[in-house]
């Protein structure tokens, strides 16, 4: 049988970049990111602060939090948040509605948070 491409699919991911936290100096929730067709989530954190504290939560349909486990691209650690700076953390979002990257605390300085998803 002859091969051709009338029959091939072809699946092009999707990618779109968010950001959490834009150079936050107090403590807070910051942006929700709607988990819609994307499977994976890369967050990238930096900034100056001294001293930070980040949790990792998904959120469902009714507003409930869940932490959420993410791993660490740097050293493949797992965690549902980190204390640390200039990091990436992966999280598989599929299936999820909502994903919250909540700043606790914030020391010294300011704190960025953005994420990559892909479908």
């Amino acid at each position: 049988m002859t091969e051709t491409t009338e029959n091939v699919v072809i699946t092009i991911p999707d990618k779109t970049s968010f950001t959490f936290h834009d150079s936050a100096t107090t403590a807070s929730e910051g942006e929700e990111f709607v988990v819609g067709h994307f499977r994976e989530l890369t967050v990238k954190i930096s900034g100056s602060s001294t001293s930070r504290e980040l949790k990792f939560f998904s959120i469902d349909k009714n507003g409930e939090k869940t932490e959420l486990g993410a791993t660490n691209k740097t050293d493949f650690q797992l965690g549902t948040g980190t204390l640390n700076t200039n990091e990436n953390w992966d999280i598989d979002i599929a299936g999820l509605y909502k994903i919250m990257i909540e700043l606790v605390s914030v020391n010294g300085g300011d704190v960025t948070v953005k994420g990559i998803a892909v479908s």
